[in-house]
């Protein structure tokens, strides 16, 4: 079968690779796969954990070949939650199989989607409603991401996030569908703002243009957000955080940053702020995020900003990393 591998930092080829090992899993025929930020730090070399010789991948959705689980069969059309918890350790038996130590993940113990066919057991598999699309399904993974890191979001909450990408964005469609009556979301790129502000998004700030600080202080009502998400791995983005955060509120911090960073924790002990890591997601979080995209109470569909061929997934990344104007790029497998 054909699979996007990257060789080397900022080399893929799309090549033939052994076909998948099934056993008792379920078989799939990749249908639509996401390109993610982290795919972006995996091909320029900066993942601290995905290294080539590797096949890309992680957002999914297929439709099942071969079934060695009595809950599938050949046709059916499914998303893949890309983690295996062993469900033995003392993380997973916590209720935390999101963060076991002996967990893989496309890209490390189990090999990317970025191809013709994948295979996964059915317990990582969860059915798509008839009238979503492959592309709807692959994208129940960042909208799982966007659910966990607005857990502490609550009915009438002032949210901000910093970063309106992909995650950004779904963060900030999240906290609205939580109750949030004030969001507020800061990102450099024009197309990502021009996005925010069509999916209804009250306050859109350009922070290189703009006081953001001033304006989110206004729009909060003064005292501050109840919730901030970073979603952008710029070093500048946790001070923005702190500074925006309300006394006794919390900062969500979701990307993997490039290196250490420098901040005056200050605001962290005047402010008695919380600071809170999110990393990936829980099956809960997982399931929830698939009842809102199967239902369409989130509608992703205007998340898809471009669906390509598999042959296309280099140039597709290197014109990514040098700032296309995109959302989310999905590469479809079968073309």
């Amino acid at each position: 079968m054909r699979a996007a591998v990257l060789e080397a930092p900022r080399q893929v080829s799309v090549t033939d690779v052994p076909d998948p090992e099934t056993g008792g899993d379920v078989l799939l025929r990749m249908r639509a796969v996401g390109l993610c930020g982290s795919d972006l730090h995996t091909w320029s070399g900066r993942h601290p954990f995905r290294k080539p010789p590797v096949v890309l991948g992680h957002e999914g959705a297929g439709e099942v070949v071969r079934s060695g689980d009595p809950r599938f069969r050949a046709g059916d059309r499914v998303a893949v939650l890309p983690a295996l918890s062993c469900w033995d350790c003392t993380r997973c038996e916590s209720g935390n199989p999101h963060l076991c130590k002996h967990k893989r993940v496309p890209g490390l113990g189990w090999p990317g989607m970025l191809s013709e066919y994948f295979a996964a057991p059915g317990r990582v598999l969860v059915p798509l409603h008839d009238q979503i699309g492959y592309g709807e399904g692959a994208m129940i993974e960042p909208v799982a991401v966007g659910w966990r890191s607005t857990s502490a979001v609550r009915a009438g909450d002032a949210v901000a996030v910093l970063g309106g990408g992909a995650i950004g964005s779904l963060a900030a469609a999240i906290s609205l569908h939580r109750g949030a009556r004030t969001v507020l979301v800061s990102d450099i790129k024009q197309h990502n703002r021009e996005f925010l502000v069509a999916q209804g998004v009250e306050f859109v700030v350009d922070p290189l243009a703009s006081d953001l600080t001033a304006i989110g202080l206004e729009a909060s009502g003064g005292d501050g957000f109840d919730v901030v998400v970073v979603a952008s791995g710029h070093p500048g983005c946790l001070a923005e955080a702190l500074a925006l955060c309300r006394p006794r509120g919390q900062v969500v911090l979701l990307p993997m940053f490039g290196g250490a960073l420098t901040v005056d924790l200050n605001p962290v002990v005047l402010k008695e702020v919380t600071v809170q890591g999110s990393t990936i997601y829980t099956p809960a979080d997982f399931a929830a995020a698939a009842r809102l995209v199967n239902t369409r109470t989130l509608d992703v569909r205007p998340y898809i900003s471009d669906v390509v061929p598999l042959g296309r997934t280099p140039e597709t990344l290197a014109a990514i990393d040098s700032g296309a104007a995109h959302l989310k790029t999905q590469i479809d497998p079968t073309r």
